[in-house]
């Protein structure tokens, strides 16, 4: 069983929800920001805008993942729902700030925006631009199905990863947190994603 902490307030209350394990895969919720991590992955879902106080508190959430894992990095994969908005300028200060902290730290960050192709090509110039001012143009991609996200961070996977079919579920997990029906996940050369609206 995997657990779901809901961080609406400054007290946490934790309510059981699908998953695997008590101890891996909890789930963090804050104002339609997802977060989890289960060996050495971090998944992320963004239902709503991407703001100062939502990034603030992912980053904070990412520093405990990192500081409860040994040595060796982490994987991520940020999937960006098409009710999201991309970044003010006081949040991109602030994922500038965060992701050079985490430097290194992050093997693979692939971020996967959903929705259509003039939302997509949005999303990607901001993370592109973010990513070659960083220095991080090869170790942060991105996609353009959960898929194929999921494909690509695995490219960097390490002993410590789960398996896809596992990521898939904690994936599944975020999605029915914040309300979303998960999406369809095929594989291969037919690939595709389709994303419900929240029931």
């Amino acid at each position: 069983m995997t657990w779901l902490v809901r961080d609406d307030s400054a007290t946490l209350s934790c309510v059981p929800v699908e998953g695997s394990s008590a101890q891996e895969g909890k789930v963090f919720v804050f104002d339609g920001v997802a977060a989890s991590c289960r060996g050495d992955t971090i998944l992320i879902c963004y239902q709503k805008a991407a703001r100062f106080e939502r990034t603030h508190w992912l980053f904070d959430r990412i520093d405990d993942f990192m500081r409860a894992l040994p040595a060796g990095g982490v994987i991520a994969l940020m999937v960006v729902l098409e009710t999201a908005d991309p970044p003010d300028a006081l949040t991109r200060a602030e994922n500038n700030k965060r992701l050079t902290r985490l430097g290194d730290a992050v093997r693979c960050l692939v971020t996967v925006p959903v929705g259509d192709a003039f939302r997509m090509a949005i999303v990607r110039s901001f993370m592109r631009g973010l990513n070659l001012a960083l220095g991080h143009s090869k170790t942060r991609l991105v996609s353009d199905t959960v898929e194929a996200g999921l494909v690509r961070m695995l490219e960097a996977a390490s002993p410590a990863t789960p398996s896809r079919a596992q990521i898939a579920r904690d994936l599944g997990a975020l999605y029915r947190a914040l309300g979303v029906i998960p999406p369809e996940l095929r594989f291969g050369a037919t690939a595709r994603t389709t994303v419900a609206p929240p029931r």
